[in-house]
């Protein structure tokens, strides 16, 4: 009998402090991410999940989450949400994109709630956190919640209130006539979940997962295996898929013997892309005609990656800008915002997931023109900037750096390489009798390398141009 009263106490210290949260009353579809797989949540009454795992949501779809303490929130459609830890003495999510609705037990452990905008934290209380790009929306039903921006900024907003936390900084509390939000709706952006992957998702079993994924449904796909500039064998798989009916993405992954880089190109429109996505890749910089395009890209969301360091780029507002007002024959493309990012192992939380802020643009005149005072610099200053050609004007090899105020520094190669690895030059582009301009773009790659004070290693890419062309991001008439 003591032997059985010993196993019993030990069982139970163990179930005490394991804080088993747990998912519940999932509609519509559901998943979760364990490590590297997402698998649909199936409609059984409890799913136990773990801590670092991650939910998303489709449209009018929901989920609830229960804590050891007595504290629940739910999902709701649209949202993409991370459990990072319950403990003794605090709870603690994520919200990346979509709502969540909070209901604390009062008197108990620290809860918190994080987005790439705000931190919110509270202890006994019932709340909405809506996570919009970099905008955070808190809207407190009971109790209070303080609230955080990025530099440190906080209110407590209470019941009745709610609070916005923008790029700019946070506000202050404002009375709150909407009724409180019940979640069943479909809220939400569907388009920024396939921004947050983009962001996110940089480990190579990560990249790896989604890829053995969206190859079943690549509209265009290449795989070849070429020598890059330094001499070594790269394996290119490169695809293009389209996440949601306004947006392609463009993936490369280049696996080398001691290496993996990949790259992924989020291109979003202003309206839904025809069958034939050549016919508007072709025209996408360029336009000529009386009016603008239907179809015209609004935004670009890149990440460049060894998987442990990364260059992000984000372009938002883009239209079409006539060359004549009044009568106008050429439309060329033109973003409104430009940000440049850059992160070493110790950044990669900065903005969202982004990374350290290098320089950004904003046409705050809305002219359509790159003003100097519309640029703003890491350090506050213009850097110091570079271009040179190592091997001569004439071969299409350069190397770009930039120096900013506080020493952090980047640099971008460029090369135009045959697949045997020699670096092209002008001459090269006159074809040989008998050579058609298919043959002779299909022979050729690009490579762009990134180093940077803050990287543990380089980033090295090597794209083809063979899907570029036939996707018509190069246009070869």
């Amino acid at each position: 009998m003591k032997k059985i009263y010993v196993f019993c106490c030990s069982f139970f210290i163990l179930y005490v402090s394991s804080y088993a949260a747990y998912l519940s009353n999932p509609i519509g579809n559901v998943y979760y991410k364990e490590t590297d797989k997402w698998v649909m949540v199936d409609k059984t009454n409890r799913f136990d999940i773990k801590p670092q795992s991650e939910i998303s949501t489709e449209r009018a779809s929901s989920v609830e989450i229960y804590f050891d303490n007595g504290s629940k929130l739910k999902i709701g459609p649209l949202s993409y949400y991370k459990f990072n830890n319950e403990d003794v003495n605090e709870i603690s999510s994520t919200l990346f994109i979509g709502k969540i609705r909070n209901w604390v037990k009062k008197q108990s452990k620290e809860y918190k709630v994080i987005t790439p905008a705000a931190v919110c934290g509270v202890r006994g209380t019932d709340f909405v956190v809506i996570s919009d790009k970099d905008r955070t929306r808190v809207e407190v039903y009971d109790g209070s919640v303080s609230v955080s921006d990025l530099k440190q900024r906080n209110f407590l907003v209470g019941r009745g209130s709610y609070i916005d936390v923008k790029p700019s900084g946070i506000s202050t509390p404002k009375i709150n006539k909407n009724p409180p939000q019940n979640l069943n709706s479909s809220v939400g952006d569907s388009k920024m979940i396939a921004q947050n992957e983009i962001y996110n998702e940089i480990s190579k079993s990560e990249v790896i997962k989604r890829a053995q994924q969206e190859l079943q449904t690549a509209e265009y796909q290449n795989r070849k295996t070429a020598i890059d500039a330094f001499g070594y064998r790269v394996r290119m798989e490169e695809y293009i898929t389209r996440p949601h009916d306004n947006q392609f993405k463009y993936v490369v992954l280049n696996t080398r013997e001691k290496r993996f880089d990949f790259g992924k190109i989020l291109f979003t429109f202003n309206n839904t892309l025809p069958a034939d996505l050549s016919d508007v890749t072709k025209n996408m910089n360029t336009y000529y005609g009386n009016t603008a395009p239907d179809v015209y890209l609004t935004d670009v969301n890149s990440v460049m990656s060894n998987t442990v360091d990364k260059v992000t780029e984000d372009a938002s507002g883009g239209k079409m800008i006539p060359d004549n007002p009044l009568n106008p024959s050429l439309w060329t493309h033109f973003f409104t915002n430009y940000s440049f990012y850059a992160a070493g192992s110790k950044d990669a939380g900065e903005n969202g997931g982004k990374g350290k802020l290098f320089w950004s643009f904003s046409d705050s005149n809305n002219d359509g023109v790159y003003d100097s005072n519309e640029f703003t610099y890491l350090g506050g200053i213009r850097p110091t900037s570079s271009v040179i050609y190592p091997s001569g004007e004439d071969v299409l090899y350069s190397i770009s750096n930039n120096t900013y105020s506080d020493g952090t520094s980047i640099t971008a190669e460029d090369f135009v390489i045959f697949d045997d690895g020699n670096v092209a030059k002008y001459d090269d582009f006159k074809l040989k009798p008998g050579e058609s301009k298919n043959d002779f773009i299909d022979k050729l790659n690009f490579e762009r390398v990134y180093n940077s004070s803050i990287f543990s290693d380089k980033i090295d890419i090597v794209f083809s141009a063979k899907l570029l062309k036939d996707a018509g991001l190069i246009n070869i008439k």
